[in-house]
């Protein structure tokens, strides 16, 4: 199995639940700005990127996080159908709701300062029903972590990335500060900043991704 990841991106949840699942695995690290090596392994241009033993490949956080979840029957995602769905839909919110919203925010110094603004107040909206759920429960599924959480993680990071302020909601505060204490994702954190870029851009791609695309553009 191999993961495809660049440091302060959304991949960062998938490293930390293959992590937790103690899955043996390859890592390589790209530059989200060496579009040439990026788009040899996605030509979509993006990570996560996950490689699995048979040549398949999966290209979407949220799908990962489910394939793995379920594939080694894990404990991050429930088991119990409807806190399974409850959980589908943090994925979900937190996709739709939080990470494209914080994406435009990389070039911020092309957008319009009503975007800007219409973008904060959306944000700043979100981050309340989050801050609402964690002041009364340690994670978002309520006392044990979860596929959820790790996600949630690696998009707090990204918002703290491109200034989007968060330190007035104190549940949000603490509960980022227990995820990153947590030996594993502590671990995870460090291998991010340490591992070598890979800078050579791959000759062969996955076997199956122009398929991939295809079915994507049907």
């Amino acid at each position: 199995m191999k993961l495809v990841y660049a440091n302060g991106a959304c991949s960062l949840a998938v490293h930390i639940l293959l992590e937790e699942l103690g899955e043996s695995y390859e890592y390589i690290r790209v530059d989200l700005m060496d579009k040439k090596v990026l788009e040899s392994y996605n030509p979509l241009g993006y990570v996560p990127v996950l490689e699995l033993d048979n040549g398949e490949i999966m290209l979407e956080a949220t799908s990962i996080l489910l394939y793995l979840s379920l594939e080694k029957d894990s404990a991050f995602l429930p088991r119990e159908p409807f806190a399974r769905a409850k959980c589908v839909e943090w994925l979900s919110f937190i996709s739709s709701e939080l990470h494209k919203l914080a994406g435009p925010l990389f070039h911020r110094q092309d957008l319009t300062d009503n975007y800007l603004k219409f973008t904060f107040d959306k944000l700043e909206k979100r981050l309340e029903i989050i801050d609402e759920r964690l002041q009364n429960n340690a994670f978002l599924m309520g006392l044990l972590p979860s596929v959820a959480d790790f996600y949630a993680l690696a998009i707090l990071r990204i918002l703290e990335h491109v200034k989007v302020p968060f330190d007035h909601f104190e549940a949000i505060r603490s509960y980022k500060k227990t995820l990153e204490e947590m030996p594993s994702i502590a671990k995870v954190l460090k291998e991010e900043q340490s591992a070598p870029l890979e800078r050579r851009v791959r000759e062969i791609k996955p076997r199956n991704v122009e398929g991939y695309l295809e079915e994507r553009r049907q």
